[in-house]
């Protein structure tokens, strides 16, 4: 049987609806209507309920679903393991918090490409909880992500780096500490939902922090930006302090002790692709301590 429907009605179950597959898979709906009714008919059961609009997986839908996600996975698996034992080659699937992928992760791949030519990538950027539940659903082999700061035990984060925080100021702001800067000036939040926002948040309640929130933002870039044109003040990490806008800021550690976020990278316990993340973080690790400088991200 052609394992490609079984894709196709994981895509549907991950991703809600056939026109939301379709946009993941690159295809139309109208194709993976079709390919879900030709299913239907090879397995002789109804996968959806056609009674709502759009038509959504059923108990049974939801069950074979689930066992075709396992099928792919011990499919791909095999595949990787008739290989040579030697050889690294094989699809990766990761997982990169957006921004990083600007600078360090290209370099990576590049390098991995001319040592193992049989290797492929395909990577979706996002937020680093959004990565994370892809990960426990296991639609992505790796992440780079900021670690969590609950530990998601399903998970194994292996430290690519640190990275300093730093609270930022207009330049005729006269806080001469983070603390009178954060308290006294209109605070621009990171985006809360964002692991390096939701570090930002917790580190500023155990500090007993109370901040005048001005406005939310999704990018460093973003917050640097309008904290030069002294809208406020906020906490990016330290590698994005870059450009005419990055030289002009004030700058303070963040928190006493200061605080720093760490940048993982992220696979699940039972990962079938082991080998390949591991020969990228080698690589990412190897890239770090060339440049000797923390990982340029957005920090999402």
């Amino acid at each position: 049987m052609n394992l490609a429907p079984f894709r196709t009605l994981v895509a549907v179950s991950d991703h809600g609806s056939f026109a939301a597959a379709a946009e993941q898979l690159h295809v139309t709906p109208a194709a993976v209507s079709q390919q879900m009714k030709t299913l239907e008919e090879e397995l002789q059961v109804a996968l959806f309920d056609r009674s709502t609009r759009p038509p959504r997986l059923n108990a049974h839908g939801v069950f074979v679903a689930g066992q075709a996600r396992d099928v792919l996975r011990r499919f791909e698996a095999l595949i990787d393991a008739a290989r040579a034992p030697d050889e690294i080659a094989g699809r990766l699937m990761l997982g990169c918090i957006s921004g990083i992928s600007s600078d360090l992760v290209p370099a990576a791949l590049r390098n991995l490409r001319e040592r193992y030519p049989g290797l492929q990538v395909r990577m979706a950027e996002g937020q680093s909880g959004d990565l994370v539940r892809r990960l426990l659903r296991h639609e992505l082999d790796a992440a780079i992500i900021t670690e969590p700061v609950v530990p998601e035990p399903e998970l194994e984060m292996l430290l690519i780096t640190t990275e300093p925080l730093l609270v930022i100021a207009p330049a005729g702001a006269s806080a001469g500490s983070w603390l009178e800067a954060v308290r006294t000036l209109p605070f621009l939040r990171f985006n809360r939902t964002s692991g390096l926002g939701i570090l930002i948040d917790t580190s500023l309640r155990r500090a007993g922090v109370a901040v005048r929130e001005a406005m939310e933002l999704d990018s460093s870039e973003a917050l640097l930006n309008m904290v030069h044109a002294g809208l406020g003040v906020g906490v990016i990490p330290e590698g994005q302090l870059k450009g005419e806008a990055g030289a002009k800021v004030r700058r303070f550690p963040f928190c006493d002790p200061p605080v720093s976020r760490r940048v993982v990278l992220a696979e699940h316990l039972d990962a079938q692709r082991s080998d390949l993340s591991q020969v990228l973080y080698l690589e990412l690790k190897r890239l770090t301590a060339e440049r000797g400088s923390a990982i340029s991200t957005e920090g999402k």
